[in-house]
């Protein structure tokens, strides 16, 4: 079996902290390393069981890649919520350029750096 799983994720720069479904560690054969049992409110204002952490996960986006701790949640339309801790750790960098575009810069802690253009239509 490949030691990598392939994930669509949301990059939510208003978000606190990194989430993942409870599916997904399954998925990823991760072992959760705490027992603990918070509740997080959305921005909804709906609240989701945070029910593990996950530390040291390895998140790769192309050539960079990083080592973060993110929390499992029971259910969540997204498999996976990037946060602004992960924007710190990866000096993510967002340039709005226009209306229909975003340019995106990621670099890791080895100073690898991956490029992203996001184009409305």
């Amino acid at each position: 079996m490949s030691d990598e799983i392939y994930v669509k994720t949301l990059l939510d720069s208003d978000a606190e902290i990194n989430v993942m479904s409870e599916t997904l560690v399954v998925r990823a054969q991760l072992s959760m390393q705490r027992d603990i049992h918070l509740d997080m409110i959305e921005v909804n204002e709906a609240k989701t069981n945070i029910i593990e952490c996950c530390d040291d996960v390895k998140i790769d986006i192309d050539e960079a890649k990083s080592m973060i701790s993110i929390f499992v949640i029971e259910s969540n339309e997204y498999t996976l919520i990037l946060s602004r801790s992960y924007e710190r750790k990866t000096h993510l960098y967002i340039n709005n350029t226009s209306k229909e575009t975003c340019e995106m810069t990621v670099t890791d802690d080895d100073e690898r750096m991956m490029f992203f253009k996001l184009i409305l239509t």
